[in-house]
């Protein structure tokens, strides 16, 4: 049994693990007499491509399953070499990981949780799946729609009859400002709270989470100069005690 880097199969991995079976496979067939000491599979075509494609299916089989996206660098797998399309496939997949991963995939582990028997729901108990964002992260949610819908109405509806004249310059560039500036208090102080967190077992980073949001409170206006940064430094530090008073507990238990 051969481990490569992790547990499972995706990606870089798989390539790893098809590599090694090649080698596996090659030998066995030696061993029990189908090839001889100088044949390799990479003389038998429809073998080769079977072999490939069985690997490549098993990448993009357990990637579903992990990321919600077939696995990267299929391409080099299934042909042996690396390819534009496949470098492109690669980056959208990148991509539709990236959103699903923070803000699509509390769900799944939620969904794992019950499979596993992580969590048995009680009756009478409150629904987990209670809204953890503050008035305040939706507000300036709502605000960056706001401000999108602006700069598009003004790209299709410029005033002046122009994009480039005076007043639509200064109307775009106002609502730019304030598009960076709710967009930075997002960052720096409520990333946290627009991810999609699983809610079913407790995780320590999420617990740790929610306890900053309702510890700590300062007025929005503030935020947009240096109490942002006293904020979100004041949570990263709720979140690292938290963090480590929970593995001292399992490590006491």
């Amino acid at each position: 049994v051969i481990r490569s880097n992790c547990m499972d199969c995706l990606d870089r991995t798989n390539v790893v693990q098809s590599e090694l079976a090649r080698v596996v496979l090659t030998r066995q067939l030696r061993d029990v007499g189908v090839f001889s000491d100088t044949d390799v599979i990479a003389n038998f075509s429809a073998m080769r491509s079977m072999l490939n494609n069985v690997w490549a299916d098993n990448a993009d089989a357990v990637s579903c399953a992990y990321s919600g996206t077939g696995a990267l660098k299929t391409d080099f797998t299934r042909t042996g070499q690396r390819t534009k399309a496949g470098a492109i496939q690669d980056g959208r997949n990148s991509t539709e990981r990236y959103i699903r991963g923070n803000f699509f995939d509390g769900e799944r582990q939620d969904a794992i949780d019950l499979l596993l028997g992580n969590f048995t729901a009680t009756p009478g108990a409150p629904s987990p799946f209670a809204n953890d964002q503050t008035i305040e992260s939706k507000t300036l949610v709502g605000a960056v729609y706001v401000c999108l819908f602006m700069l598009v109405y003004a790209f299709f509806y410029p005033r002046g009859g122009q994009w480039f004249c005076l007043s639509n310059c200064i109307f775009t560039s106002s609502w730019v400002l304030v598009l960076a500036l709710v967009v930075r208090l997002v960052m720096k102080s409520h990333t946290a709270e627009l991810l999609n967190w699983p809610k079913l077992s407790a995780y320590p980073y999420r617990p740790a989470v929610l306890r900053a949001n309702s510890a700590i409170s300062l007025p929005l206006l503030d935020r947009l100069f240096s109490s942002s940064d006293t904020k979100a430094s004041l949570r990263n530090d709720e979140i690292k005690k938290s963090w480590t008073d929970e593995k001292a507990g399992k490590k006491q238990a």
